[in-house]
């Protein structure tokens, strides 16, 4: 298949179209100007220079692939602005059996607790993803006449070089104090790269449609999930609870964000899709370790 992509020099982003080009796709992917893209380029992928915010200028590129899929976030001012920006172009030719995937996030089902979120749980967003579900609703209703679309929410993600836990990962080696948001009794829908991946060639292959859960089966607490990297490495740090209103202070609506607790069910993905994810957070902190760098 011929595919487009955003994000590919992103933590997702690059994952997917590296998989997808292993196993003999023609990716084409949008990079920004000075993003380290050599791995892309070795492996094949045609790397078509602009943003999220000069996307609609590459309609011709887009134009040339069947399957869409969007990954990337800009992490400015702009984001939900370049988000749409995004959906208006990839959403553009619906002609040709063409496919297009959405990357979302678990956020959008706001704080769960103990009651299980699955795919058809309306979603309750936090503050910091508020937009979010209007975007989704948008390329959802996209579908129609051969035009097929998805709405991938994963949970935190996690593995390789990591991305959210970097900072803990990065604290442990060094011996410094692992930060967390919170007294850390609070649970985070969890996922790694790798099996994201999978869903999202699952999800392509099959041209799936509507909302998937990129899930697995951590049900550990964040302080049960830092205590584990800190052990893992046999590290001398020690878990620092940081109290909700500081946080806030230092981030913003990104805190209550780290604040939530979910229990995320992706049942009927895995069902629908036979996606089977092989990790889940505790029991694979060592091959996390390995794989880190």
């Amino acid at each position: 298949m011929k595919i487009f992509i955003t994000g590919a020099t992103g933590y997702i982003g690059s994952a997917v179209a590296l998989d997808l080009r292993a196993r003999g796709h023609e990716v084409t992917a949008l990079v920004r100007a000075g993003r380290p893209a050599g791995a892309l380029r070795e492996a094949g992928v045609k790397l078509v220079e602009g943003t999220l915010g000069t996307i609609l200028d590459h309609l011709a590129e887009i134009e040339a692939n069947e399957v869409y899929v969007h990954t990337a976030l800009s992490d400015d001012a702009d984001k939900v602005l370049n988000d749409e920006n995004a959906i208006e172009a990839l959403t553009r030719f619906r002609h040709g059996g063409r496919y297009f995937i959405y990357t979302s996030g678990t956020w959008v089902l706001g704080n769960a607790g103990p009651a299980v979120d699955d795919e058809a749980m309306p979603p309750e967003p936090v503050a910091y993803a508020a937009w979010r579900p209007k975007h989704e609703r948008i390329v959802l209703e996209a579908s129609r006449d051969g035009f097929d679309t998805a709405v991938i929410r994963p949970g935190c993600i996690y593995g390789r070089s990591q991305s959210l836990l970097r900072g803990w990962f990065e604290a442990a080696r060094d011996g410094r104090p692992v930060e967390i948001v919170g007294d850390g009794t609070n649970r985070w829908a969890m996922v790694d790269l790798t099996d994201l991946v999978d869903c999202y060639r699952l999800a392509i292959e099959q041209r799936a449609t509507g909302i998937l859960h990129a899930v697995d089966d951590t049900r550990a607490t964040l302080r049960e999930m830092a205590d584990a990297v800190v052990r893992a490495k046999g590290s001398k740090s020690t878990i620092v609870a940081i109290p909700p209103d500081t946080a806030r202070l230092q981030m913003g609506a990104f805190a209550d964000a780290l604040l939530l607790d979910q229990h995320v069910s992706s049942a009927w993905t895995r069902q629908h899709l036979g996606w089977a994810p092989r990790r889940e957070f505790i029991s694979s902190v060592g091959e996390q370790w390995r794989e880190f760098s």
